[in-house]
């Protein structure tokens, strides 16, 4: 089955680490662009292609969570995700370096 194509759209999903997630998996150095553009200062970096599943978020703090998941697992999705100080994250910032 063909993987459903989803535009890109970087949004912050983190909350005690700065975190940035985009449905579907993009091109790595497409994303990282849009995400440092998105959430400039951050010093995102470590982009992956990953698969994820939302889930209810039993605490009561969200809506939702995402949780990483098997390609497969019933309910999952791609996303291509990256976090704060992740590998390389001076290479992708490095308009914003002394």
């Amino acid at each position: 089955m063909p993987e459903e194509k989803y535009p890109l759209d970087v949004q912050s999903v983190g909350s005690d680490t700065y975190i940035a997630m985009s449905k579907g998996h993009h091109d790595l150095e497409e994303f990282m662009t849009a995400a440092v553009k998105e959430c400039p200062g951050w010093f995102l970096g470590g982009p992956q292609h990953k698969w994820c599943k939302t889930v209810p978020d039993r605490s009561g703090e969200f809506e939702s969570r995402y949780a990483f998941v098997d390609e497969g697992t019933p309910g999952a999705w791609p996303a291509t995700y990256c976090w704060e100080f992740g590998e390389d994250y001076k290479r992708y910032n490095a308009e914003l370096q002394p």
